[in-house]
């Protein structure tokens, strides 16, 4: 089986089992345990596709690719201005986009035109490639911070690709033990404490070096990101009165030095924030890519309630009173429309993924740490096929259609 075939999750097997507990073991609050360089990151205020002018060559825009019929003499209106795109280093996911450059002597590029016809020449669209740099995408992040403490760890790291021209979502979800070998000014580690390290140099600043380091090794851009600690997102949960919540695997859990205290069995329930914290933090059945399924659905569960509630007329309400809990550099202007996107999609058009071994991650032991090492090339050319995969609750309700089969024990 070819690679691309691979990518593809239709191929793969169900949720591949991780080794029993091993990482519950290896949990450490905080791994930078070798010295940490006082080197400043690199800004990376500017996205991957960002395009600046360069004397010579011309740049065909991505809007003139994407239509079906392309206008020679519009195209070479629009392309007057000698453009290219920003230099940046050249991974293996990014082989697949299309650049179309010139020599300084060239003449600027114009599509051919058929000779027999004056009709423009058809350039056909291709919306698999590099789909999810048309999209926007939104990185959440759920942190165990504490205001007693000084380090923490990111549980949640989901990525939200809203589509506005087709109104479809995926939703993806990364491990928090994704191994790291490079981390802009700091050692290798894992994930879950890029967050941690980036803060270090002022606020936002955790957000914006993983959505660097995430932008890089996908070859996507990542435009906004939102972070929920402990007390917010039970603040956020309490506010909207609970919420409803299919569960369609048995949980039972108890750590008491974690607050974790959780036992629900198959149906429909009614969760506070205490209990909702518990739901997509616990990890005793299934292990991180189980809690992973489980933070997904309550992904879902949560606009559901926004939705019944109707609060969107109350949106600018909730942000006030949301503001210094959940961090997020999402204007109040900029978050209706991104809401008013959420509350329209239909539930069909909603799709997840789960990155999950043997294909994309595979388990090792580094730094006296269980990781999974991620096959970046691969997890960034399967990531477009969220938008091919079936329904979001097709897959995530555990059953015959579904990434995992069976309930976890």
């Amino acid at each position: 089986m070819s690679r691309c075939a691979l990518a593809r999750f239709g191929d793969l097997p169900a949720f591949y089992k991780p080794i029993a507990n091993l990482s519950d073991h290896t949990d450490n609050r905080y791994n930078d345990s070798l010295a940490d360089p006082a080197v400043k990151r690199a800004d990376d205020g500017e996205s991957l596709a960002f395009i600046e002018p360069k004397a010579g060559g011309h740049y065909l825009p991505t809007w003139a690719l994407s239509k079906s019929i392309v206008d020679a003499q519009s195209v070479a209106k629009h392309t007057a201005t000698p453009m290219l795109p920003r230099a940046a280093e050249t991974t293996a996911a990014s082989n697949a986009t299309i650049r179309q450059e010139t020599t300084a002597s060239a003449a600027p590029f114009v599509p051919p035109v058929a000779k027999s016809s004056a009709t423009p020449t058809v350039i056909p669209a291709n919306p698999k490639r590099n789909r999810l740099k048309q999209t926007t995408n939104i990185l959440v992040l759920g942190s165990d911070r504490r205001p007693t403490e000084a380090s923490w760890r990111t549980d949640v790291i989901m990525l939200l690709a809203l589509d506005f021209s087709t109104g479809q979502a995926g939703v993806i979800s990364l491990p928090r033990d994704i191994y790291l070998e490079e981390i802009p000014g700091h050692r290798p580690n894992r994930i879950n404490v890029v967050d941690y390290l980036g803060e270090r140099n002022g606020s936002g600043s955790g957000p914006k070096l993983l959505s660097q380091v995430l932008s890089e090794n996908l070859a996507l851009p990542i435009h906004h990101y939102i972070r929920f600690e402990f007390e917010s997102f039970k603040k956020v949960v309490d506010t909207l009165g609970g919420i409803q919540l299919s569960v369609d695997c048995a949980i039972y859990d108890q750590i008491e030095d974690e607050n974790v205290f959780i036992n629900l069995g198959p149906g429909t329930h009614t969760l506070n924030g205490e209990l909702a914290l518990s739901y997509v933090r616990t990890r005793r059945q299934g292990g991180d890519l189980e809690r992973a399924r489980r933070q997904q659905r309550f992904t879902w569960a949560l606009r559901q309630q926004f939705l019944e509630q109707n609060l969107l007329g109350q949106l600018s309400t909730l942000y006030t009173t949301f503001a210094d809990t959940v961090q997020s550099d999402i204007g109040p202007l900029e978050a209706i429309p991104l809401v008013q996107f959420a509350l329209d999609i239909k539930e069909e058009d909603v799709h997840g993924m789960v990155i999950h071994p043997p294909a994309l991650i595979k388990q090792s032991w580094k730094n006296n740490m269980f990781v999974f090492e991620a096959d970046w090339p691969l997890i960034a050319e399967t990531l477009p096929t969220v938008f091919e995969r079936p329904p979001f609750m097709v897959t995530n309700t555990v059953g015959p259609r579904a990434d995992q089969s069976i309930c976890p024990r």
